[in-house]
C-alpha cells in the first residue's frame, strides 16, 4: 500500500507521458497519410508558361489587365476527373465532390458572370475544371484523435485545377492549379465520414475561383 501511495503521482505522470506519445504518433501518422498541400498540374491546359507560386497550395497565371472587365458572360462545363480520381474506391466520394463543386462553381462565377444564354458575337468565357487529387479522411483516426486530444484530424485533401479560356477563339486568359489538406481543425463538421473534407474543401475552392475571376467579369 505503501508502495502505490509513494508512486502514485510518478504512475500518472508516466501514464500522461505515454498519452502524449501516442497523439504524438496518432497525429504525425495522420498527417503523414494525408496528401501534401501541392498543386498538381493536369497537363491538360493550353500552356503552363509563365505559372508562379501565390500562396501555400496556389500557383497561377494571373488574368491581364487588358481583359478586366471584358467577359460578362461565363459557362462551367461539366468537371473532369483526372485517372486517378476515378478509381473503383474513390468512385462515391468523386461523385459527391464533383456535385458539390459543380454547384458551388456555379454559385460562385455567378456573382460575377452572367451564366444564362450568351448572345452571339459576345465574348464567353469557358471556366474547365479538372479534380486531380482527392484524398478521403479516415474516420476512425478521428475518433481517437478526437477522445485523446478533443479534436479530429483534418486528413482529407482536395486539388484542383481551373482553366478559362475565350470561347470563340480558345485562348487562355487565366489559370488557376490549388491544393489544400492536412492539419488539425476544430471548425471542420462531418470529420466522421470519409468525403467530408473533400466536400469542404470543394466549397473552399469554389469561393477561391469566383474571387480569381473576378476581376474579368462585368457585374
Amino acid at each position: 500500500m505503501n508502495f502505490l501511495s509513494d508512486n502514485f503521482p510518478r504512475c500518472l505522470a508516466m501514464l500522461s507521458r505515454a498519452r502524449r506519445f501516442v497523439v504524438l504518433a496518432l497525429i504525425g501518422g495522420g498527417l503523414c497519410a494525408c496528401a501534401t498541400q501541392t498543386p498538381i498540374q493536369s497537363n491538360q491546359a493550353t500552356s503552363y508558361e509563365g505559372i508562379v507560386k501565390t500562396a501555400d497550395g496556389t500557383m497561377q497565371i494571373v488574368p491581364k489587365q487588358a481583359d478586366f472587365g471584358r467577359y460578362k458572360w461565363a459557362v462551367v462545363p461539366i468537371i473532369e476527373l483526372e485517372p486517378s480520381v476515378v478509381s473503383k474506391e474513390l468512385r462515391e466520394t468523386a461523385q459527391s465532390v464533383v456535385a458539390d463543386l459543380q454547384t458551388g462553381l456555379d454559385k460562385e462565377v455567378g456573382r460575377h458572370f452572367s451564366m444564362t444564354q450568351q448572345p452571339d458575337n459576345e465574348p464567353v468565357l469557358v471556366v474547365n475544371v479538372r479534380i486531380t487529387r482527392i484524398t478521403e479522411a479516415s474516420p476512425g483516426l478521428n475518433v481517437l484523435t478526437t477522445a485523446l486530444i478533443g479534436t479530429p484530424l483534418r486528413n482529407g485533401a482536395l486539388a484542383v485545377e481551373l482553366e478559362a479560356k475565350e470561347a470563340s477563339t480558345g485562348r487562355q486568359v487565366a489559370l488557376l492549379v490549388w491544393a489544400d489538406s492536412g492539419g488539425v481543425m476544430k471548425d471542420f463538421k462531418g470529420n466522421y465520414s470519409r468525403d467530408a473534407h473533400a466536400r469542404l474543401l470543394a466549397g473552399r475552392f469554389a469561393i477561391a475561383a469566383g474571387k480569381f475571376l473576378s476581376p474579368l467579369g462585368q457585374q
